[in-house]
């Protein structure tokens, strides 16, 4: 796959899961206010700042994350360079094992790992010895920018549908929005991250209803 597809995916991928985590985080936020108190500026004032903080939250924790991912990676790749220098022959020895491994007869084997270590040994031992691919590699600054302006997105419904809705359909506008926005989110989730997609899905909706469930639930018994 290209390399600018792959690093798009990922940014993809990395949207799809901030906006998620705003879903969930401020619908358990406003769940949670609401079951203490139902005054609608209360709940909005506390959406609103929970949404600031997780947006620089998630921001900041994304490009933490991805850098230490880098530095692994990067430690990983000069240590693949130096084996390569010192130990070609066995480099290449451990490419045809990791190719019989996977099931292909010992003579195309050893024909593929040819083949493979002529036309770019690094990046084909990197990926045998550590499963690392360099065409996955992505930008801190891009994850995080990414992470950035998907959460308050995510964030926008809950905490819209729980303040601005009449009382009386609050609770039940609030929980279909955040169930379809989880279901949007989570079969997207399965696509970027090939895994069956109604597992994904129910298990996204049933995390969501939980955290809106116990959030509220303590709410009511922070309000007693």
């Amino acid at each position: 796959m290209d390399i600018q597809i792959n690093k798009k995916i990922n940014i993809l991928r990395a949207i799809v899961m901030g906006a998620n985590d705003g879903i969930i985080s401020i619908a358990g936020v406003v769940f949670g206010v609401y079951g203490a108190s139902m005054n609608t500026w209360t709940i909005f004032l506390a959406g609103l700042t929970a949404t600031i903080a997780g947006t620089f939250s998630m921001a900041t924790g994304e490009y933490v994350s991805v850098n230490a991912q880098l530095d692994s990676e990067r430690s990983a790749k000069d240590a693949q360079k130096m084996a390569l220098t010192n130990n070609f022959s066995q480099e290449a020895q451990f490419l045809i094992q990791h190719y019989q491994t996977d099931g292909i007869s010992a003579e195309n084997a050893q024909l593929l790992a040819q083949q493979s270590m002529q036309k770019d040994a690094l990046k084909e031992t990197l990926n045998a010895r550590y499963g690392i691919n360099e065409d996955d590699f992505i930008s801190p600054t891009d994850a995080a920018i990414a992470s950035m302006v998907a959460f308050p997105i995510g964030a926008f419904l809950p905490m819209i549908s729980m303040t601005f809705v009449p009382v009386a359909y609050r609770v039940i506008t609030t929980i279909v929005f955040v169930i379809g926005a989880l279901i949007l989110t989570g079969y997207f989730s399965a696509v970027y991250g090939n895994t069956p997609k109604k597992t994904m899905i129910l298990r996204n909706v049933m995390m969501g209803l939980l955290t809106m469930f116990m959030t509220y639930l303590i709410g009511l018994l922070m309000a007693l």
